[in-house]
């Protein structure tokens, strides 16, 4: 059981890092804006108007996950 549960933890952290990567990475490709200085509808305009291609939502996601103004970060945007 303890066996299953290591596993279990180190192929969630794994993944995870891969997607931070893969976050980064899309960020570079596009230039995008600090998202740690927008607000989630400053960043969803941004997207809208600059990416056109298949990566639009999972950009989108990725810069709103780690937007000024998202509830479920510690940080808030004007703190």
């Amino acid at each position: 059981m303890k066996k299953k549960m290591v596993a279990s933890i180190i192929l969630l952290s794994v993944l995870s890092s891969t997607s931070y990567a893969d976050c980064k990475a899309l960020m570079a490709q596009y230039n995008a804006p600090d998202p740690s200085v927008k607000t989630m509808k400053q960043l969803k305009r941004w997207v809208k108007r600059k990416v056109k291609d298949g990566n639009k939502v999972e950009l989108e996601k990725c810069l709103i996950d780690r937007a000024a103004n998202n509830p479920n970060k510690a940080t808030v945007a004007g703190q």
